[in-house]
């Protein structure tokens, strides 16, 4: 319970709504603020063919006791949803017998609003599932796929003897050993759809209906987009990627480094809407006709800022992007990033 004990009330907040996604529920989101800075977590999930609200209460408390469940049951009551709804309470702690004999009581009798209860040990069975880990206070992403960090079909050394093969005096045979290292840097590429309409009283001045794709490093720090090449890079060979096998690669490579993702899923959704808001951002100048009692033309120019929300990022693909080199001696080192 360490970690989790660790985060404010927020951040546990922020780390739920990451697990929710991971797990594959959709349109997840927190909700505003309430008087006492409690945020609920609202998403939905389809169960053979019906779409059905969930409304989740996040506790990070040592203990939670009935009264909790029961609250929660009445706001799922009056909570404006055209379908079925259900509840969960999520503790870092524990729940109270009351509170599970309540929530198995609801369960029992076929309430229309039954609710799910999820301690501190019931959140890191979940993580694991999903291929989370607890780190320094968040659940950090963990990815399993890589571009290919060399051809398989030569020698990891191949470019090594390559570059050295039409120099004089140099025979490739009478070379040393090369020393190869290779490193593992996480990306997020990130599919965005804008589809926006601005009206005003003299009707629509600007319209977006644009699909983006971006790459971005995603190590410590803000997250920036990579460079043209290596976006395409990227984009190009997302369907040919391979399991990131650092044991594997052990075998090949002298040195093996791979680099942990700086921030949460939410983070980089959250930083992709900022981006994608800047970039819709545009101003227009539109001219409106009025006529004067004296029936004179009067022409007036008003110029709107206009900023289109996109938060709908159709998919996120996380990955890693792997650098390499190798090494022939302590004065000549060879860079080689062969890709397919």
């Amino acid at each position: 319970m360490a970690v989790l004990d660790d985060l404010s009330g927020f951040e546990f907040e922020d780390v739920m709504e990451d697990v929710f996604r991971n797990l594959g529920y959709e349109n997840v989101r927190q909700a505003d603020r309430t008087a006492d800075e409690g945020r609920d977590v609202i998403m939905e999930e389809v169960v053979d063919g019906t779409r059905r609200a969930i409304i989740v209460e996040c506790k990070h408390t040592g203990t939670v006791g009935r009264p909790v469940v029961q609250k929660l049951h009445s706001a799922i009551a009056t909570f404006d949803f055209d379908g079925p709804k259900r509840g969960m309470v999520v503790t870092t702690g524990r729940f109270t017998n009351p509170a599970q004999e309540y929530a198995n009581r609801l369960q029992q009798n076929d309430d229309p609003h039954p609710i799910e209860l999820l301690d501190g040990e019931d959140l890191r069975e979940i993580a694991d599932e999903i291929g989370l880990d607890l780190y320094n206070g968040r659940i950090e992403i963990l990815c399993d796929e890589t571009l290919r960090p060399y051809d398989p079909a030569a020698d990891v050394d191949a470019p090594v003897t390559e570059a050295f093969r039409d120099i004089e005096n140099i025979e490739a045979a009478d070379l040393p050993d090369p020393h190869s290292s290779v490193t593992f840097r996480p990306v997020v590429a990130v599919t965005a759809d804008t589809n926006a309409v601005f009206e005003t009283s003299v009707g629509v001045i600007h319209r977006i209906n644009d699909r983006t794709r971006f790459v971005a490093h995603a190590e410590r720090g803000q997250p920036h987009v990579v460079d043209e090449d290596v976006g395409t890079l990227v984009t190009e060979n997302l369907h040919a990627t391979v399991d990131l096998d650092a044991e594997q690669f052990g075998e090949v490579f002298d040195d093996v480094e791979e680099r942990r993702f700086g921030q949460t899923q939410t983070e980089y959704k959250e930083w992709a809407v900022e981006r994608l808001q800047q970039h819709h951002t545009t101003t227009v100048t539109y001219t409106a006709t009025t006529t004067s009692r004296t029936t004179r033309p009067v022409s007036r120019t008003a110029r709107t800022s206009l900023s289109s929300r996109s938060n709908q990022c159709t998919s996120r693909k996380f990955g890693t992007l792997p650098t390499s080199r190798s090494t022939p001696t302590p004065t000549s080192t060879t860079r080689q990033a062969r890709h397919e």
